[in-house]
């Protein structure tokens, strides 16, 4: 019996915890590459600098969807859906949508269309 049991812990330890380490490694990039929308979608504000207006205003997205961009004026309460390396969104019912590509940078995250940055949240 106890050689079995070293034989058994040997395997683990040398084939079997190897593999399972790589394989989280490996699907790791891939969830946060999918999960940018999401992680925005928190509930909780984030400053968004608006690149061509150099404006900042308030971001708040729900994870139901929903959410509200404001200034010191006014505010606007989009709607937002994940898309595979971005997300796209709904500014007011009547709007059409728009869809933004997701990345993150040592300033926060930044949204792009076309590759040209168009904003930038941060915390």
């Amino acid at each position: 019996m106890t050689d079995r049991s070293f034989l058994t812990g040997l395997v683990y330890r040398r084939f079997l915890l190897p593999l399972i380490v790589m394989l989280v490694m490996l699907v790791q990039p891939l969830r946060s590459e999918e999960s940018l929308a999401t992680v925005i979608a928190d509930g909780k504000p984030w400053e968004m600098f608006v690149i061509k207006r150099k404006v900042s205003n308030i971001l708040v997205f729900r994870p139901d969807g929903g959410g509200t961009i404001s200034d010191s004026l006014a505010s606007i309460h989009p709607t937002w859906r994940a898309v595979p390396g971005g997300i796209c969104i709904k500014p007011q019912a009547d709007e059409t949508e728009r869809c933004l590509d997701l990345a993150r940078t040592k300033n926060g995250i930044s949204a792009s269309q076309n590759g040209k940055p168009v904003w930038v949240l941060r915390r």
